[in-house]
């Protein structure tokens, strides 16, 4: 499954960061409780995304999770891809609950230290960040 997003990186006061697989894989944390454990094998395991517009994720879940791509050289079309080892824009894809599918985007920001919700108009939609335990 891949999804496209047209992003606007230039709209917030938040600077994206690149990072590679290996330092995004591991337990992250909200100062408010929430958690997120991004595994080797591209699995994700969420207790919720409270800070989130997805009302179908705040219970959390399993899912999966990839990086996002440039489809153009200007960066402004991107999808998410399988076999991108690295990037600054994740997408995360929670398996079908009770309450539907949830999809949140992530932006690494501050070097690489911090996760934040994403929207098409803001690197970071929210006060929250996730930071890496």
């Amino acid at each position: 499954m891949s999804s496209v997003l047209l992003f606007c990186a230039g709209c917030s006061s938040e600077t994206l960061h690149e990072i590679d697989r290996s330092d995004l894989v591991g337990s992250w944390k909200a100062s408010g409780g929430d958690s997120i454990r991004f595994l080797a094998d591209r699995e994700v395991r969420t207790n919720g995304f409270s800070d989130s517009d997805q009302e179908s994720c705040g219970d959390g879940g399993v899912g999966y999770w990839s990086f996002y791509v440039a489809m153009d050289d200007r960066g402004e079309s991107i999808r998410t891809s399988p076999e991108a080892t690295e990037g600054d824009f994740v997408s995360v894809s929670l398996r079908e609950g009770a309450e539907g599918e949830c999809q949140v985007d992530l932006s690494v920001i501050d070097e690489g230290r911090s996760l934040c919700v994403a929207d098409l108009d803001n690197v970071c939609a929210s006060g929250e960040r996730f930071t890496r335990q």
